[in-house]
């Protein structure tokens, strides 16, 4: 597993970031456990969680925090996990879409702190934006957590370009710390516009992707392995019989990429799903992967990526044919 430093912090970590949803929920504790243990064996050290992992599916709020600082603190490897976690977490079920006011943001914050069992959290992510609200009032505060200590570092999940940039502008000139790393939906495969139900979510552009460069901000995407699209050995007439909920990946592009994405697989030896995630290290700026794993078998095929490198000719080939 390869290492790096996210640029404009101190924060050393793992170039695949296990990402937690299923943890204490569909994964028992055990289980879960088990595959927060093989991750950190095969080198891995940076998690993505969030305030309201899974609430969807579980009785327990918050599961997946609350397991993995139980883990933490069995294990006591505190200080050799990066934890990321996400506040300002919408409530659509309440209708409540925008979270993103001071007292919100401190609610969600302490008990994300007492869920994990850390006096800091290591990457504070906004969950959504608020267009409506200032970006001076969120940075204000996430400024101040920082100087508390509360907090290290903090970045944005779902959000445009245009906010970002918008964000940062103002951080640099009023001399606070800003936004280190963006998350969106972002993998070898591009969705179908028409495929994505839920419209608050930010998916990779040429805009964002030029942004990442000028600035050199990470990006930390999620469903960076397309849901396994690039996971199985099947033609495509087989893929879309039997995997009818990637139907947001079935376009000509994306088949055309899988085919040579398992061309380059089997020159170099490689998991066409290691190859597919290796792509994404190609860039000119940081980034950091969120992987998927039912099982540990899983993540080590995933994980196998984490020291996979393509030359830029190779990861340019696979994208456009050329």
């Amino acid at each position: 597993m390869r290492y790096r430093t996210i640029p404009r912090t101190d924060i050393h970590a793992s170039s695949i970031c296990l990402g937690t949803a299923s943890i204490g929920s569909t994964l028992n504790e055990a289980d879960s456990f088990k595959m927060l243990d093989t991750f950190v064996d095969l080198g891995g050290n940076f998690l993505d969680t969030s305030l309201n992992y899974a609430d969807w599916q579980c009785e327990i709020k918050s599961v997946s925090e609350k397991t993995i600082g139980k883990w933490m603190k069995l294990r006591q490897n505190r200080n050799r996990i990066v934890v990321g976690t996400k506040g300002g977490c919408p409530k659509p079920a309440e209708g409540r879409f925008f979270r993103l006011s001071r007292e919100e943001l401190e609610h969600d914050l302490q008990k994300s702190l007492s869920n994990l069992q850390v006096s800091t959290i290591d990457l504070y992510w906004l969950h959504r934006d608020d267009p409506s609200r200032p970006v001076s009032e969120m940075i204000d505060f996430l400024h101040e957590q920082v100087i508390a200590g509360k907090i290290r570092s903090f970045g944005c999940s779902n959000w445009s370009v245009e906010r970002i940039e918008e964000a940062i502008a103002y951080s640099e000139a009023a001399g606070k710390y800003g936004f280190c790393a963006n998350q969106m939906m972002w993998s070898l495969a591009e969705p179908n516009p028409d495929g994505i139900s839920d419209k608050t979510l930010a998916v990779m552009d040429q805009a964002t992707k030029k942004y990442h460069e000028t600035y050199d901000l990470a990006a930390v995407p999620f469903s960076s392995q397309a849901g396994g699209f690039f996971g199985r050995a099947l033609s495509r007439t087989e893929l879309e019989k039997a995997k009818p909920s990637l139907g947001k990946y079935f376009n000509d592009v994306n088949f055309g990429r899988l085919e040579r994405v398992r061309e380059v697989a089997g020159e170099i030896g490689a998991a066409p799903s290691a190859v597919a995630l290796a792509v994404l290290f190609a860039q000119p700026y940081a980034v950091y992967p969120i992987i998927g794993s039912r099982t540990t078998e899983q993540l080590a095929d995933s994980c196998a990526a984490g020291q996979l490198r393509l030359e830029e000719k190779t990861a340019r080939y696979i994208e456009t044919g050329e």
